[in-house]
């Protein structure tokens, strides 16, 4: 894999830019200060993670008024951003995989029991007398 392949896996990775490319995902375009609110980021840390994502091309940037100074500002997906966050439901799914296949059978003797298996899933030990 390329370096340049790597730093843009890294990107999706980070927590703000996680965070912000699911909200994007969910409500569609948000003002700048709706963004802030929601997530509860201080303002330099959104400004940090919208501009990375912008330079990769996963959201885009739309001024309401470009000719006023105080212009509210907007952020959406754009369709390789759309294209993208469906890696994070690709991992989801292989995590719900590799949980469900966590499992390990002991045999064994804890005190007078019989310990038959260990379900790292939920956690439970069964005994047998």
């Amino acid at each position: 894999m390329t370096d340049k392949k790597w730093k843009f896996l890294k990107t999706l990775s980070k927590k703000n830019n996680f965070l912000v490319l699911n909200l994007l995902r969910s409500k569609g375009k948000l003002h700048f200060a709706n963004i802030k609110r929601i997530l509860k980021i201080d303002g330099r840390t959104l400004t940090d993670a919208l501009n990375e994502l912008i330079d990769y091309g996963l959201v885009k940037k739309e001024i309401e008024e470009p000719e006023k100074r105080t212009s509210k500002v907007y952020y959406s997906l754009t369709e390789l951003g759309k294209k993208a966050v469906k890696i994070y439901d690709y991992a989801e799914q292989l995590e719900k995989e590799l949980e469900s296949k966590q499992s390990i059978v002991i045999n064994g003797n804890v005190g007078d029991n019989n310990v038959i298996a260990n379900n790292i899933e939920n956690s439970k030990i069964y005994f047998k007398k």
